[in-house]
């Protein structure tokens, strides 16, 4: 059986796998216990918890109004073609030739003959003599 021996190294590189020569130049040092550690670390995950809470409840809170403003939007559309469809049809049901054909179907008539009514004049009315003068009599 042959033996290798190994030749000494002229340039050892300190790397860290090297497990013969990090343990035997860093020795073990004493630091905070990791329960320490985790206790410190506790309240800033819980304030990281709580910002991702709140950011997913504004977004929710911000998905449901737009859900009803575009609701309300459709709703305001169609309420504005009803009074648009509504304010139409007062003005065909206004107009001068449906007014003559509902009298017509009801059975008026217009008259023959037209006459200026005058209301009766009473001595007692203090108006009397202002409406004389100014109807010129």
């Amino acid at each position: 059986m042959t033996t290798i021996a190994l030749e000494p190294r002229l340039w050892i590189p300190n790397l860290p796998f090297d497990e013969e020569e990090s343990v035997a130049a860093h020795p073990r040092r004493r630091g905070l216990p990791r329960s320490l550690v985790a206790w410190l670390l506790l309240p800033g995950l819980a304030a990281l918890v709580a910002v991702g809470v709140m950011y997913a409840a504004q977004t929710a809170q911000a998905t449901a109004l737009t859900y009803q403003i575009a609701s309300l939007r459709t709703a305001k559309s169609q309420l504005l073609n009803t009074a648009s469809s509504q304010a139409q049809r007062l003005q065909e049901v206004q107009s001068a030739g449906q007014v003559a054909q509902s009298a017509t179907r009801l059975g008026m008539a217009p008259p023959s003959t037209w006459t200026v009514v005058n209301p009766p004049v009473t001595k007692t009315d203090p108006l009397t003599p202002v409406i004389l003068a100014l109807r010129g009599g």
